[in-house]
C-alpha cells in the first residue's frame, strides 16, 4: 500500500510525469511516504485494539523504497549489472520483510492439515500462535506427549502469568472434548485456570468459559467437556463455530514455576 502511495506522490509532485532521474525527488517522496506511515501509526496508538509499532513504520518505509527503486528511470549510461543489482537488493529486502506472511501462511496450512490437533509445538512456526503475559515459552524436547517437542513455559511471579493461543482453528462443532497434557516441574502443586472465549466475547468474566485445575508435580492430563464450554457464557451459548482464544494462566503467583504443555487437541469421543 505504501509503495502505491509513494508512486502516486511521485506522480503528483512531478506534474503527472514518470521519466525523471533527479535523486532529490525520489528522496523527497520516500521521506513524505515514511512520514505518512509514521503518522498512521501514531493515530493507531489512540484507537482501541490498535497499536503503535515501529516495525510497521519500517515496513511502510521499505515498501515505498522498493516501489521507487523499481520505478526509477536509470540513465542510459547505467550498466545492466548495476540496475539488476539495485533491483535485486530491493526484491530481497521485500522478501525478508514479508517472511512473517510466508510463515503465517505455512502455519495456517499445517494447522488445517493437522486439525483436530490444535498445537503440539512440532514446528517453529507454531510459536507464533502463542502470546505470553508475565511468562516466557520455548520449544523443547523434554516431556513431549505428541511428537518430539513440547512447549516449555516459565511462569514468572505476578498477577496473572500465563499464555494465550490466539491463532487456532475456530470451528469446534461436532467435537466432545478439549484436551491437553502438562508436565509440572517442582515438588508442589500449581493451580491453573483455563479460559476459552468466542468471537462475541464482551470481555466480561461471565461471558466466557473459566475453569480451574490443580496440577500435580509430574504428568497431568486436562480434559474439558465442550458442552461445558458452550453453556458457560451467562445469558447465551458460546458460538462453537467461532472460538477465538484459549488462555491458560495462574493467579498471584509468588514464585517461578515451569511447566511443559503438549498435544492440544479436540476429541470426538468422551
Amino acid at each position: 500500500m505504501f509503495g502505491v502511495i509513494a508512486l502516486v506522490t511521485f506522480w503528483v509532485l512531478n506534474n503527472g510525469k514518470w521519466q525523471i532521474r533527479q535523486k532529490n525527488l525520489y528522496i523527497k517522496v520516500w521521506t513524505i511516504t515514511t512520514f505518512i506511515g509514521a503518522l498512521t501509526e501514531c493515530i493507531q496508538a489512540f484507537i482501541p485494539y490498535r497499536y503503535f509499532r515501529v516495525g510497521d513504520i519500517l515496513t511502510d518505509s521499505l515498501g515505498a523504497a522498493v516501489f521507487l527503486i523499481f520505478s526509477h528511470s536509470f540513465p542510459k549510461s547505467a550498466s545492466h549489472k548495476n540496475i539488476v543489482l539495485m533491483r535485486s537488493i530491493a526484491f530481497v529486502l521485500m522478501i525478508m520483510r514479508a517472511y512473517p506472511i510466508f510463515a503465517a501462511t505455512l502455519d495456517t496450512w499445517e494447522m488445517e492439515m493437522n486439525f483436530p490437533l490444535l498445537s503440539s509445538s512440532e514446528t517453529y512456526f507454531e510459536m507464533s500462535r502463542w502470546t505470553n503475559s508475565e511468562s516466557d515459552s520455548v520449544r523443547t524436547k523434554l516431556h513431549p506427549t505428541d511428537g518430539e517437542y513440547s512447549l516449555k513455559v516459565f511462569f514468572h511471579p505476578g498477577e496473572y502469568p500465563g499464555m494465550s493461543m490466539n491463532y487456532l482453528q475456530h470451528d469446534w462443532r461436532g467435537y466432545k472434548r478439549l484436551a491437553f497434557d502438562v508436565f509440572l516441574e517442582g515438588s508442589s502443586p500449581l493451580k491453573i485456570t483455563v479460559r476459552v472465549n468466542d468471537k462475541e466475547h464482551n470481555n466480561e468474566y461471565t461471558d466466557r468459559f473459566n475453569k480451574g485445575f490443580q496440577l500435580l508435580p509430574g504428568p497431568n492430563h486436562i480434559s474439558i467437556d465442550i458442552m461445558d464450554i458452550m453453556r458457560s457464557p451467562k445469558g447465551r451459548t458460546m458460538d462453537l463455530a467461532e472460538i477465538t482464544n484459549i488462555c491458560i494462566f495462574t493467579y498471584k503467583l509468588k514464585e517461578p514455576r515451569t511447566a511443559y504443555f503438549d498435544n492440544f487437541r479436540l476429541k470426538v469421543r468422551e
